[in-house]
């Protein structure tokens, strides 16, 4: 980058002599003068990767490309490492396409050795042109091992070295996995590509942002779904880290040359989460698999997964999970979506009674459930081709809904009451034109 401090001086020192009127300090200087500002400083660096030893930093490697030099940090974990209680080896590329697809993701897998894992420490959270990804972890498989990568600059004018050297990276692989880079590690990285005018990686990549799949499986159970607090999931302590937020802080204060103690703990940081997001999507696709659920899993987890599998070609699956789920206890208004779910996947399968048997449970709830009611007769008429019993349900659906208060109420739930009494009345109606052959009148 230009010596600005060098050329501020300049100006300055002129700015003290006489020049013409009307004419800016800069004008005094010649054109051959002004283009010098504009030119970067002269290179020392060496042309090869040494090992660097500098105050703060992990030891790494600087690694020269045409564009300068930036700094590399490598790790390699084995394939007996365990994240926690999942072993990261086991990964399968053929078990994430499943959980994709699940997810109604298009991207392809491909194979594992083609799939990168992507996280970005910046000097700020809430992005803009102005946020600079200092440190960007990737991690991949080799074989059996898991590579782990880390590219930083040690100053801003390395980060077009270091986005050289990331891109060329990326060109050996197919897919990257992140965590929330959809809004924000991916669209911050393509900004700076286009600023530093490279080309940009990720148009040809597929992208799996696990964050929405994290959300659907374990937000009910879990409440927050950052990074770190889905961990626990896989039994992983991090221990003492730095704190997302004060991570540009230290970045700040290693460009000033000021102590910076922390300033290790933030590769450490973005090595737990490069393999936490690895060891996470793995946990995500055993959730998803085959392998039946613990009994001891979160009532709330099972209840999330059923409802995910509900519209899958593993339909049937979910029947067992939202057993699973009552039976271990949920609270309302859960309870009764899964007793309704659940009536309903057992109607499609053909036991009309237990699905009649969770209607009439239902209905005995203090929970108003339209669904109980509609399919207690539905039961009646289509199973028992007993019209006037579906009709007496109705009506008892009907009563029910008028004897609830209106003062007080939410637009929500005014809005649902009057949502539910229409549609049972509209059945209502209907089943009365069965009874008696002609329209009916309303009811009082």
């Amino acid at each position: 980058m230009p010596d600005f401090a060098k050329a501020l001086k300049r100006l300055r020192d002129r700015d003290r002599q006489p020049y013409l009127t009307g004419l800016s300090p800069v004008a005094a200087f010649s054109l051959s003068e002004q283009l010098q500002f504009l030119k970067p400083l002269p290179s020392n660096r060496t042309t090869t990767n040494v090992p660097v030893f500098q105050e703060g930093l992990p030891a790494g490697e600087s690694e020269s490309t045409s564009f300068g030099s930036h700094y590399v940090v490598r790790k390699s974990f084995a394939d007996d490492y365990y994240h926690g209680k999942v072993r990261l080896s086991r990964f399968c590329s053929g078990e994430l396409q499943q959980l994709m697809k699940l997810m109604k993701q298009r991207a392809e897998v491909g194979e594992r050795d083609r799939i990168v894992f992507l996280d970005t420490e910046t000097t700020g959270v809430h992005g803009g042109t102005g946020i600079c990804p200092f440190l960007v972890g990737v991690g991949h498989f080799s074989g059996s091992d898991f590579k782990m990568i880390q590219y930083f600059i040690r100053d801003f004018d390395e980060e077009p070295s270091m986005l050289l050297a990331l891109g060329e990276f990326l060109t050996n692989f197919d897919l990257v996995v992140t965590y929330n880079g959809a809004t924000f590690d991916v669209p911050l990285l393509e900004t700076r590509f286009t600023l530093a005018r490279l080309d940009n990686p990720f148009e040809r990549l597929g992208h799996f942002d696990l964050l929405n799949t994290a959300r659907r499986l374990w937000r009910n159970g879990h409440g927050s779904c950052r990074l770190i607090a889905m961990e626990r999931l896989m039994s992983f302590m991090r221990g003492p880290d730095v704190p997302g937020a004060a991570i540009p802080r230290v970045y700040f204060d290693f460009l000033q040359h000021r102590p910076t103690p922390q300033l290790a703990a933030i590769f450490t940081h973005n090595t737990y989460d490069v393999v936490s997001l690895a060891a996470l999507t793995l946990h995500a696709c055993d959730c998803v698999g085959v392998a039946a659920p613990a009994a001891l899993d979160d009532p709330l987890d099972l209840y999330s997964l059923a409802r995910v599998l509900e519209n899958s070609a593993n339909w049937r699956r979910s029947i067992s999970l939202y057993e699973m789920a009552l039976g271990g206890g949920l609270p309302e208004p859960t309870r009764t979506k899964a007793l309704e779910n659940l009536s309903v996947i057992y109607r499609r399968i053909g036991d009309n009674q237990r699905s009649f048997e969770i209607c009439e449970e239902l209905m005995r709830s203090d929970v108003f459930s339209l669904l109980a009611y509609e399919g207690a007769a539905i039961h009646h008429e289509r199973i028992e081709s007993d019209v006037e019993a579906a009709l007496q349900v109705i009506e008892v659906g009907l009563k029910r809904l008028d004897g609830f208060p209106h003062v007080g109420l939410a637009d929500a739930e005014s809005g649902s009451l009057k949502r539910w009494r229409a549609l049972l009345r509209s059945r209502w109606e209907r089943l009365q034109q069965k009874v008696i052959g002609f329209p009916a009148s309303e009811i009082a």
